[in-house]
């Protein structure tokens, strides 16, 4: 009976070993390229040029713990580029440049140049949405010139550029666009998308830097224009993606006493896009509500009276809502492009005149009208109630 049982438990042993593969197919981390950025441009030769910003793990940074170690602090950062018919044939010649495997799967940032944006961008990030590796939470920008120049730049206060743009992304006051978020408005309803536009600029001793200066709207695939930084915000006000936003807005004084400028601090920011169609008319209303903070009073108004609180509310909630239909018409009038979601609003608002009236989308959104309705609340007058003149 013992043989039997030590048999059985020998068979057993014997038939786990093909399940037991170990380490045998691994890649050492030092035998790696991570891409930690991807710039996409327009070649000399009207090709594709992908430059790559590339961190190499030191050798002696991953000794004595099986290649995972951490860095010896030899570890190098380096620009790497290559050119081809397509995205795809690029970035094979680009691993025959390289003796390391590039991996794809760090990748945080990815610029595409103004030229191809201009010329459209379609076709090339369709390798990048079919590849396994690249995150879909990777952040994707449009870059004033070429894409490479950016890459190019040593940050002073972070670790690279990667790591600049998307801290900055992520900052309350900044905008953020995944490549997840790029593929749902690219197929979306309307075809239009919105993504943060950055240029190189230098500080007072003339060291470069990347900076997130406003918006660049596409259609249909290509870059159709970019604006300044107040547009991004109305932009993302609209979008309901902006949950802070400072407000500076000239205040006349009870009893036309003078005038002089706030600057309040809007949280908790919430909007709400409400349609409306009346025979041909298409009319969106888009109310916002917040609650407000001030930050600064330079009038001679005294923020510890409430029926003084009431009245500069009422000249905030003008300004934003100015501020709102301005960007609204300024981006209807020179790309056409629905931006804001409005095409979804009235959808689902109105699902059997859209599928009628689908087709004539875009020129539709040229004759929307829009009213824009800003209740926001101050709350907090500061530390200081009374201004100091």
């Amino acid at each position: 009976m013992k043989v039997l049982k030590k048999i059985g438990a020998a068979c057993l042993l014997l038939g786990l070993l093909p399940l037991l593969g170990g380490c045998w197919d691994r890649t050492e981390v030092n035998d790696l390229a991570l891409i930690m950025a991807a710039g996409l441009d327009v070649g000399q030769n009207g090709d594709i040029e992908l430059s790559v910003q590339v961190f190499t793990p030191s050798q002696s940074g991953s000794e004595g713990s099986g290649g995972m170690g951490g860095s010896s602090g030899s570890d190098t950062i380096v620009v790497q580029s290559a050119s081809g018919t397509d995205l795809a044939e690029a970035a094979a010649k680009l691993q025959e440049q390289m003796p390391r495997k590039v991996f794809w799967g760090h990748g945080e940032v990815f610029i595409i140049g103004e030229r191809l944006a201009k010329q459209g961008i379609l076709d090339q990030i369709d390798f990048i949405f079919r590849h396994p590796q690249p995150r879909e939470r990777a952040y994707i920008f449009i870059s004033k010139g070429d894409a490479k120049k950016i890459l190019d730049i040593h940050p002073k206060m972070e670790r690279d550029v990667a790591e600049t743009l998307r801290e900055m992304a992520i900052l309350p006051f900044g905008m953020n666009v995944s490549l997840k978020d790029l593929s749902e408005m690219l197929t979306g309803r309307s075809k239009a998308a919105v993504v943060p536009y950055i240029v190189r600029k230098e500080d007072n001793d003339g060291s470069p830097f990347p900076f997130i200066s406003g918006a660049a709207v596409i259609k249909d695939g290509k870059l159709q224009g970019a604006f300044d930084d107040t547009a991004k915000r109305d932009t993302l006000l609209i979008l309901n993606k902006l949950r802070r936003t400072n407000v500076t807005f000239h205040v006349n004084e009870r009893g036309g006493k003078g005038e002089g400028v706030m600057t309040a601090r809007v949280i908790k920011g919430r909007t709400k896009l409400i349609p409306v169609i009346r025979g041909d008319r298409w009319r969106m209303i888009v109310r916002f509500e917040g609650e407000a903070s001030i930050l600064q009073n330079e009038t001679r108004v005294n923020l510890m009276k409430p029926q003084e609180v009431r009245h500069v509310e009422e000249q905030m909630n003008r300004e934003i809502e100015k501020r709102i239909q301005a960007t609204f018409r300024l981006i209807q009038r020179e790309t056409g492009a629905d931006v804001f979601g409005f095409s979804d609003a009235f959808w689902r608002k109105y699902p059997q005149t859209w599928v009628r009236e689908q087709r004539h989308w875009d020129d539709i959104f040229q004759n929307v009208d829009l009213n824009a309705d800003s209740k926001v609340e101050i709350l907090w007058p500061g530390f200081s109630g009374k201004s100091y003149k």
